[in-house]
């Protein structure tokens, strides 16, 4: 075939073999199926790859034939789909009628390529038709040149220049400077016992809550008129020292639940505790008003709490 021939036109009309039913044998065709005719026709007949191209296929049968034609599914085959196949009625008379079947396909190889498509049945009655879709040709052309004397070949570029990393360059300094760094690491190692005991010392639990509520206290947060806030950080300062004394308790506790962790504990001040978790709990979650004098009052309670208990503390408990 022509490779040049227009793509747009209609080139080629595949006659579409119709095949014997089963059974058939060599016996002569009914008047039904001498009826049936079928054509198929390929547009354009000559592509590149890829390009699409459009397979139609026309059967003209009795009005009360029906007809089914295959879907095309398979994406690998030489002949691809590439949409669904689409059925519209042609023209008909009082007595035939004519059906055309429309696939939108694509061919991924080169050369002269054929469908290998199942058979469209026509039924006529108790009788059934096969009209052949396999064998509708085209011609793939390929998107390279055919000469391809005209492609010269570039020069070949200078091999690159070695370029050498820098730290191949600079690896004795990189050496040298890993060896100094090494060396003063060493020498605060050995430094390190002496700055160590001149460190100031470790507060135990007591100092800690003590140096807390002197740093509320320079906070003046009452002053300021943050009660609510002054006397809320108090009982943080209560409950991290009861920590530290009772593992029962947990700063994540509730005052009901605080209060029930060291209602056996002689050394905590039940009374007082509750006094003072009642109070607060009162403004935090029920506003209720406090003023500077009140404030300061539940800050001293919370003091004298922790006193208490440390008082109460064995000698030589840990910290």
């Amino acid at each position: 075939m022509n490779a040049s021939a227009s793509r747009g036109a209609v080139i080629a009309t595949v006659l579409c073999t119709l095949l014997p039913t089963s059974g058939s044998g060599a016996q002569p065709a009914a008047a039904p199926r001498a009826a049936v005719q079928a054509g198929v026709v390929v547009r354009p007949d000559t592509v590149t790859v890829g390009d699409p191209f459009t397979v139609t296929a026309r059967v003209r049968v009795p009005l009360g034939a029906r007809v089914e034609w295959p879907q095309v599914n398979d994406t690998a085959a030489t002949i691809a789909p590439r949409a669904p196949m689409v059925r519209r009625d042609g023209a008909s008379d009082s007595m035939m009628r004519e059906e055309i079947a429309e696939y939108q396909v694509a061919a991924w190889d080169t050369g002269q390529l054929a469908t290998e498509w199942p058979a469209a049945l026509v039924i006529v009655g108790n009788d059934t038709v096969p009209v052949r879709l396999a064998d509708a040709r085209v011609y793939v052309q390929s998107v390279l040149s055919a000469d391809t004397a005209e492609h010269v070949p570039r020069p070949a570029k200078p091999p690159f220049a070695q370029v050498v990393p820098w730290w191949e360059r600079w690896w004795p300094a990189l050496l040298a400077l890993a060896a100094v760094a090494l060396l003063l690491w060493w020498r605060s190692r050995r430094r390190a016992p002496v700055i160590a005991s001149q460190a100031t010392p470790v507060l135990g639990a007591y100092e800690r809550a003590m140096a807390a509520f002197d740093r509320l206290e320079r906070l003046a947060l009452s002053e300021a008129g943050e009660h609510g806030r002054s006397v809320t950080l108090a009982v943080d300062i209560v409950r991290s020292y009861l920590l530290s004394r009772s593992p029962r308790t947990s700063l994540a506790h509730t005052s009901a639940e605080l209060l029930a962790s060291v209602s056996d504990d002689v050394r905590v001040p039940v009374p007082s505790l509750v006094s003072l978790l009642v109070g607060v709990d009162a403004v935090k979650y029920a506003q209720r008003p406090l003023d500077a004098t009140e404030a300061r009052a539940l800050v001293a309670d919370a003091r004298a709490i922790v006193q208490q208990v440390e008082q109460r503390e064995p000698a030589g408990a840990a910290v």
